[in-house]
């Protein structure tokens, strides 16, 4: 039997990263199917990258539509989750999605909405194809957080208050053991769109609030929602290291 890997060992190979993914996103799947039970429901995975989150809503009964962007990630989530009748792996365009109005049950945004070139476009298109009374369930990292980088395997500071060329020569000084490359630390590091919670918030003002927690966290030791975030201004997004928002449609 595989061991499942850990935070530090999730990079040694694709797969797991992928496994080590899995594990992450039980949490949030079981948390929603307690609101609202996932079987039979027909949920959109956005940003699905190798797709451990689909699968996980998979095995929960869901019909899900995986939707990714990069190519590498797309071929990884087919090869991945090839196995399961109830999920379908798609390719789309960065902005507009391929979708019709109120589609999906569920959407989730899972550690994407930092990444894209215009996450206000992203919260509409997802806001169009969600039926009425549908969740949106979203989960990032502000960009100004101490963790906001994504650059954990390289460095525990806020590098990316830095100049560029200071972050670049950091991620190509260091050789990391990783499937992933030098090139490639480097692009999630540039696709950061320095969203924060606050601008964040405003894109779903028009939703129902179920749910916001100001997660506070350390791989696999501790995570604690520490709600008194929200009262810190700006610097709620420093000390947040995962924003997590469930939201309901009901127009």
């Amino acid at each position: 039997m595989k061991i499942k890997p850990t935070f530090k060992t999730s990079r040694k190979t694709a797969e797991d990263y992928f496994l080590w993914r899995v594990e992450r996103s039980k949490p949030t799947v079981k948390k929603i199917n307690s609101i609202r039970s996932l079987k039979k429901l027909n949920i959109l995975d956005l940003g699905c990258g190798y797709g451990p989150l689909s699968k996980t809503l998979g095995e929960f009964g869901a019909n899900v539509t995986s939707a990714e962007v990069n190519q590498k990630s797309f071929e990884f989530a087919k090869k991945f989750l090839s196995s399961y009748k109830n999920i379908k792996v798609v390719k789309i365009g960065e902005e507009k999605l391929p979708f019709k109005n109120q589609k999906f049950d569920i959407i989730f945004l899972f550690d994407v909405i930092e990444h894209v070139k215009n996450p206000k476009t992203t919260i509409e298109e997802s806001l169009r194809v969600l039926k009425k009374g549908g969740l949106l369930i979203v989960e990032f990292t502000p960009y100004y957080s101490i963790v906001g980088h994504h650059l954990y395997d390289y460095t525990k500071f806020p590098v990316q208050i830095l100049p560029k060329n200071i972050v670049k020569n950091m991620i190509y000084s260091k050789k990391i053991d990783s499937f992933l490359s030098q090139d490639e630390f480097y692009g999630v590091f540039l696709s950061l769109n320095r969203l924060r919670i606050s601008k964040f918030q405003e894109m779903v003002k028009g939703t129902e609030k179920i749910e916001e927690k100001y997660i506070v966290k350390y791989p696999n030791l501790f995570e604690v929602n520490i709600p008194l975030l929200k009262h810190l201004g700006l610097l709620k997004d420093a000390f947040t290291m995962s924003f997590e928002g469930i939201y309901q449609k009901n127009n």
